[in-house]
C-alpha cells in the first residue's frame, strides 16, 4: 500500500522536491514492513524496539493522513478534486491553475511538518542512516588544490611521448568530498582528456577516467588482468585479488576485492578499466573501497565450512566454498560463507551466516562472451 501510494503521490501537479520528504516516508514504510516480514520469515522475534519504530511510523502516517485530507477538502473547494488533478488529467483539463497553488502550499507544509520527526533508522536498503555514514578509508589531513593536481597526474598510465597538463576546475560535494581535476594528454595525432576525483582528506584516488579513441584489439583478458593489477599496485593497493570482468567496446573492466588471511572482504572493491589496444588503464572507481576500507580486526566463524555446507540445498550442486565478507542493505558487514554452486544449468553464489548458517544472499552467475556478471 505504501508503494502505491508512492506511485500515486508521483502523479500530482507539484514538483518532487515539494513531496520529497513524503515520498521518503512511503518508501521507508514500505521499506520497513518488507524487513519485518523477512525476520519474521527466519523465526526471529518482533522486539520492543520493532514495535516502537512501528509506533513512530503510525504516528507519522496518522499526520500525513490528515494534512492530506485537509488539502483534500481545500482543492475541492476550488473546483477540483484529487483524481482529476493528475500531471495528464490537469493538462487535459485545464484545471491545474486552480489547485496547484494551493497544492503546493500545502505540500510545502507537509513537508516541514514531516521533518520534525527524527529519521527512521533501521536494518534496510533506504534506511537514512547510511546517507550520513562517513567514509571509513579516509585518513590523514586536507590538501591543497595544487598537491590534488599532483595526485592526479599520478594516476595517469602515461602513454609514450604524450605531454600531460592538468587543473582543478572545481570541486565535488558527498561523502567524499573531493577536487575535480581535469588532465589533458597531447601527442602528434592523438589527443586524451580525462577527469580525476582526489578527495580533499589526504588526496586518495576516488575516480579517474581518460578519454581518447580505441584502436584494434591487440590484447587478450589475461594481459588486461595483468596490467590493470599492476597498476593497482603501484598505486598502494595491496592484497587485491580478482573477482569478475567484463570486456565490451574495446576494454575490459575488472573488479578487484581485497583478500585478508584468506578471506575475501567484498567491501573493499576497487574497479580498473583497460583498453585492449594497448594495455592502458583508462579508468579507475575506488569510491568503494574508500567508503569500506578500515582496520578489521582477524575473522572469526562460529561455524566450519562443512557444517555451513549443511544448511545449504541438497538440489544446489556445489563446486567451492570460502568465507567472504559481504555488505549488507544497510551498510554494514557480515562475515559468511560463499558456496558457489549449480541447479541445473544455472550457476549461483550463495551466502550463508558464518555464525548460523542463515542464507543471506543469493546471486546468479550469467556467463557471457563479455564476462561474467552477477544479478
Amino acid at each position: 500500500q505504501a508503494m502505491a501510494a508512492q506511485t500515486n503521490l508521483g502523479q500530482l501537479p507539484v514538483s518532487t522536491e515539494l513531496t520529497a520528504r513524503t515520498a521518503k516516508f512511503l518508501t521507508q514504510a514500505a521499506d520497513y514492513a518488507n524487513t519485518l516480514v523477512r525476520r519474521a520469515g527466519t523465526g526471529a522475534p518482533v522486539t520492543a524496539t520493532h514495535w516502537e519504530q512501528l509506533r513512530r511510523l503510525y504516528d507519522q502516517a496518522a499526520v500525513l493522513n490528515r494534512e492530506l485530507h485537509r488539502m483534500e477538502a481545500r482543492v475541492a473547494a476550488n473546483g477540483a478534486h484529487f483524481w482529476e488533478i493528475t500531471r495528464t488529467a490537469a493538462y487535459k483539463r485545464g484545471i491545474a491553475r486552480i489547485s496547484v497553488p494551493q497544492a503546493r502550499a500545502d505540500f510545502r507544509a507537509i513537508n516541514r511538518e514531516m521533518q520534525t520527526y527524527p529519521t527512521l533508522i533501521y536494518d534496510g536498503p533506504f534506511s537514512d542512516h547510511l546517507e550520513r555514514k562517513r567514509p571509513l578509508g579516509l585518513t590523514g589531513d586536507v590538501i591543497s588544490a595544487s598537491v590534488a593536481v599532483k595526485r592526479a597526474l599520478s594516476l595517469i598510465d602515461r602513454a609514450q611521448g604524450t605531454d600531460y597538463k592538468a587543473g582543478v576546475t572545481g570541486t565535488v560535494k558527498g561523502r567524499i568530498e573531493a577536487y575535480r581535476v581535469e588532465v589533458t594528454g597531447n601527442r602528434a595525432g592523438t589527443d586524451e582528456k580525462g577527469t580525476c576525483l582526489i578527495s580533499k582528506k589526504d588526496g586518495h584516488p576516488v575516480l579517474m577516467l581518460l578519454s581518447r579513441g580505441i584502436g584494434a584489439e591487440r590484447l587478450d583478458v589475461a594481459a588486461a588482468q595483468d596490467y590493470a593489477a599492476r597498476y593497482l599496485k603501484r598505486l598502494g593497493f595491496e592484497g587485491m585479488r580478482l573477482s569478475y570482468g567484463i570486456r565490451r567496446n574495446g576494454m575490459a573492466t575488472f573488479n578487484f576485492v581485497r583478500e585478508k588471511d584468506g578471506v575475501i572482504v567484498y567491501p573493499d572493491m576497487v574497479k580498473v578499466t583497460v583498453a585492449l589496444d594497448n594495455g592502458q588503464v583508462i579508468g579507475l572507481d575506488a569510491a568503494s573501497y574508500l567508503l569500506a576500507h578500515h582496520p578489521r580486526g582477524s575473522f572469526r566463524p562460529t561455524l566450519t565450512l562443512e557444517q555451513a555446507r549443511s544448511f545449504l540445498s541438497p538440489r544446489l550442486k556445489v563446486e567451492k566454498g570460502r568465507l567472504a565478507v559481504i555488505p549488507t542493505d544497510a551498510g554494514e558487514e557480515k562475515l559468511t560463507y560463499e558456496f558457489k554452486g549449480t541447479v541445473g544449468p544455472n550457476t549461483f553464489l550463495v551466502y550463508l551466516d558464518a555464525a548460523n548458517g542463515e542464507e543471506v544472499k543469493v546471486l546468479k552467475l550469467i556467463a557471457s562472451s563479455a564476462g561474467t556478471l552477477v544479478m
